[in-house]
């Protein structure tokens, strides 16, 4: 703080309200203090009278001034060129040797003493120092030794500004060796910008002279079983030593693939290249790890983990439609964007004709071995031969193989399916005369096992679901059925027509051959619920999860495959030493038996990479799915935990989490020091680095926030003793004086 102008003095008498009223007593007063002194002096004619009308009337002075409540108010105009934050490194790490044969924390307070040297000597507004620990702590002095047993660098900075938020903030300044136990690999993406982070640190240096670390691998997230997978792994190495590794990627504690190479000296980053070819589907956890041949002390930066998606093969769909239409516009575009889908589709676009057919030979029993799901659309019943239709049957009664129908004029008409095989397949009764179709508008409507039913899940409330499929926008008429064969389910209805007293049927469904469905849907335009919300911005949710989950559920692939199978999670992510670890295990097996009665093994794996015998689990009582086990690290570091699902000893999933152990080994674990997290810091918040030896040359980047106030000091006098006093010994005087020369 610092004045840039004299004060301004001003006396206010806050006590005086009706200047006119007070100057009409004090006049008053003088009159009669005036008259009765002047009638002493004619009685006794002595001059010492006006002597004792001058005590008493200095007297009533200070009575009045004291009733008139003067205050004396001084401004000031004053600059505050703001503070800096500085956060100095009292971790443990800091009491290890430097290169200059003392410790870092030594140089590090030096250097500290240096900066706030040359920032008190700059001319101009000073820069106030608040002074802040490694845990973000303000210290009144600084510390005598390095205590912290763990380094939070993002934690240092957050709490130290926050405690300054308020504050005219012009800096941070952070003095440490960089080292971060929080498990973060760098700073880069650091997007706290509340004042730039200036670094002090210390030069690169290792415990062993290099270091090995993997970076994050390039691999897609999802991949075809039996297919050869090739993933990137990013190796760098820090260090002058050369050395040969061994990059490796495992699934657990097994290893797919391995490279061996040779890094040459000074610091070198590969992009190794390693390939495999998963045989199992499920999810997965991948880990890429390198290891060196050297003693290398740090090994917590050497693994990477990557999750991977092995899919069995794609549903294979093939559409037959006989008309261009928006139903199969909409439909076959949604089919060809989903990732799980391989479509194969056909339309006749032209005027129908018995010589305009399907491509020839594309359902015979050589290709439609390979479907899982044949729709078909509008169309008479010429447009595909009667050896077609006899193929589809045959093939319906194969594994998983589903039939699905979609409404039309000639489909559902006297010159449509009804005089064909599939009518002895399909879910519905033809209609034996008119109507076959209604125009009217209507909102579908789900029966009690529609609301149940995978294929309008769109929550875990069928309620809600219900009402949502209620007010989806309405289908533009639809064809007539009789109604159910016996065993079909309808699971959807027009509320507003009625065939035989009941609603006319929408949806229905029947099983044949082994797994398979026969569903007829009767409406032809479900592209409505994708058309219209995207005219309106919104998105087609409606529309894509009917559809995905339609064909998914005609696949014999429920909705359950989009979840994990195994869950692994601890309730904290660090703990100390000692500490009770509760590791969480939940098998989410869906429909899948083989994986409901899949054994769950939980390992652990040390900083050190030794791996610890099966965590004993205890199942929840409530839910055999559910699984715990307890666990007491004896070391600091970073462990890694992973869970793996096994039936028939064939792993069927696995997944891996992992904890932080905190402690004075943990922050002694590795001797380096790492500039880079402070050079990431500046660069990203617009700060600067600099070596702990140049730390005072940091004073004069550091730019003032020169903030301009104004400062009222107001001063009152009404009650001051001083006051009081005067009047007293001057009234007390007057009336002595008085009495003792006989003037009463």
């Amino acid at each position: 703080m610092s004045a840039t102008r004299l004060p301004l003095a001003l006396v206010e008498f806050e006590g005086v309200r009706w200047p006119w009223l007070w100057a009409i007593l004090l006049l008053a007063g003088a009159a009669v203090l005036f008259a009765a002194y002047r009638e002493i002096f004619q009685r006794t004619e002595r001059r010492l009278t006006w002597g004792l009308m001058s005590l008493r009337t200095v007297g009533l002075l200070f009575l009045v001034l004291a009733l008139a409540k003067p205050t004396w108010t001084r401004e000031s105009e004053e600059v505050d060129a703001g503070r800096v934050a500085v956060i100095l490194d009292n971790s443990r790490s800091m009491s290890l040797a430097d290169e200059s044969g003392g410790t870092r924390y030594a140089r590090a307070r030096a250097a500290l003493d240096r900066f706030t040297k040359a920032l008190n000597a700059r001319g101009g507004a000073r820069l106030a120092v608040d002074l802040f620990d490694i845990e973000g702590n303000p210290l009144d002095k600084v510390p005598d030794s390095p205590t912290i047993d763990r380094t939070d660098l993002g934690k240092a900075l957050r709490q130290a500004t926050g405690k300054l938020r308020s504050r005219s903030l012009a800096g941070v300044v952070l003095i440490s060796d960089g080292m971060d136990n929080t498990g973060r690999q760098n700073f880069r993406d650091w997007d706290d910008r509340t004042a730039p982070v200036h670094g002090i640190g210390f030069a690169a240096s290792g415990s062993a002279d290099y270091d090995l670390a993997v970076r994050r691998p390039r691999a897609p997230e999802r991949v075809m079983v039996h297919n050869e997978l090739p993933v990137e792994v990013p190796v760098v190495k820090t260090g002058k030593l050369a050395t040969n590794v061994t990059v490796s990627i495992k699934r657990g504690r097994e290893t797919v693939a391995s490279k061996q190479l040779k890094l040459p000296e000074s610091n070198v980053e590969r992009l190794v290249t390693l390939t495999f070819t998963p045989k199992q589907p499920g999810r997965f956890v991948y880990t890429a790890a390198v290891e060196g041949e050297a003693g290398e002390r740090y090994l917590g930066n050497n693994a990477a983990h990557f999750p991977l998606r092995v899919d069995v093969e794609p549903i294979r769909v093939l559409y037959v439609e006989g008309f261009l239409r928006n139903e199969y516009k909409y439909l076959r575009s949604h089919l060809e964007d989903d990732q799980d889908v391989a479509l194969v589709s056909t339309v006749r676009s032209l005027t129908p004709d018995v010589a305009s057919r399907p491509i020839a030979g594309l359902l015979t029993e050589k290709n439609l071995k390979n479907v899982d799901v044949i729709v078909l659309g509008d169309m008479e019943k010429d447009y595909l031969r009667d050896a077609d239709y006899r193929e589809i049957v045959r093939w319906l009664d194969g594994k998983n193989h589903s039939l699905l129908v979609l409404g039309g004029y000639n489909a559902f008409g006297t010159d449509g399916f009804r005089s064909t095989p599939l009518a002895d397949v399909l879910p519905v009764v033809f209609r034996s005369g008119p109507p076959y179709q209604v125009e009217a508008a209507f909102h579908l409507k789900l029966t009690n096992e529609g609301k149940r039913h995978p294929i309008f899940t769109l929550s875990s409330d069928p309620v809600k679901d219900a009402a949502a499929w209620s007010n989806a926008p309405r289908l533009e008429g639809m064809c007539l059925v009789q109604g159910l064969k016996p065993g079909a389910v309808a699971l959807a209805e027009n509320p507003q027509r009625e065939i035989d007293n009941k609603p006319a049927v929408v949806l229905a469904v029947q099983r044949v051959g082994k797994g398979g469905q026969a569903m007829v849907l009767s409406a032809d335009t479900t592209w409505r619920w994708s058309r219209y919300p995207r005219i309106l911005g919104q998105p087609d949710t409606l529309y894509t999860r009917f559809w995905s989950q339609t064909i998914r559920w005609l696949a014999g692939r429920g909705a359950d495959e989009q979840r994990l199978p195994l869950v692994v999670s601890t309730d904290k992510p660090d703990y100390d030493v000692g500490k009770k670890v509760m590791v969480t295990v939940l098998r989410q097996a869906g429909g899948d038996e083989a994986k409901a009665k899949g054994q769950v093994t939980v390992e652990i794996t040390k900083p050190s990479g030794e791996a610890l015998p099966p965590l004993p689990l205890k199942a929840d009582a409530g839910n055999a799915d559910l699984m715990r086990g307890e666990f007491y690290p004896s070391a600091g570091g970073r462990y890694e935990v992973t869970a793996t699902l096994t039936a028939d000893n064939k792993p069927l999933a696995n997944q891996q989490a992992e904890f932080l152990v905190q402690g004075s080994d943990l922050e002694l674990a590795n001797t380096a020091t790492n500039p880079g997290n402070l050079k990431a810091l500046a660069d990203a918040t617009g700060g600067v680095y600099l070596d702990v030896d140049r730390a005072e040359e940091l004073a004069d980047k550091i730019e003032r926030k020169e903030r301009r106030s104004v400062r009222v000091k107001r001063t009152e006098y009404w009650n001051s003793p001083w006051l009081f006093t005067a009047f007293l010994l001057a009234v007390t005087g007057e009336w002595l004086i008085r009495r003792r020369n006989h003037l009463v």
